[in-house]
């Protein structure tokens, strides 16, 4: 079994393994792994109050731990305390919670655009409203659409110019 923990400023992941001797189970290993420094950035001098930003983000596919690449994530979506991750190939699970990525990613990449979603501003491809539901559409394979609150629709409009 392989699982990540949140805690503050550092990225850790613990790896338990069954120990066989003889035929038959003997015991449990547990392993820690302190991904911080392959995970994140160091911390500027006038940054020492926010957590180490990811450049890295790990995730979850098949009982494995990827290292995904932040250029590659088109959006986020709120799963309780986790968060699924969509690429434009397929969807990941991280243990980390949204408002955790939203501390540790770069704010002009990645933008909070409801309260249980976030998107990267470069996959974006159409602002549209219908009826009164706004909803940004990502440039992907199935041009997934991405609500956004009405307390976020003024600021993704003076961000796009559409003001």
């Amino acid at each position: 079994m392989t699982m990540m923990i949140n805690v503050p400023d550092r990225v850790l992941l613990i790896k338990v393994s069954k120990m066989w001797g003889s035929g038959e189970e003997q015991g449990t290993c547990m392993i820690f792994y302190d991904l911080t420094d392959v995970t994140t950035s160091p911390r500027e001098e006038d940054q020492r109050a926010r957590p180490r930003q990811l450049f890295k983000l790990p995730v979850y596919k098949n009982s494995r731990v990827v290292l995904l690449d932040l250029n590659d994530v088109v959006h986020f979506k709120a799963e309780g305390h986790y968060t699924s991750v969509f690429t434009d190939e397929q969807a990941y699970l991280c243990n980390l919670a949204l408002s955790d990525l939203e501390l540790r990613l770069d704010p002009g990449k990645f933008v909070r655009v409801h309260r249980s979603h976030m998107v990267n501003i470069r996959f974006t491809a159409a602002f549209e409203k219908v009826d009164e539901q706004c909803a940004l559409v990502m440039r992907t394979q199935d041009e997934a659409r991405v609500p956004v609150s009405r307390s976020n629709v003024q600021k993704l409009k003076l961000m796009f110019g559409l003001n």
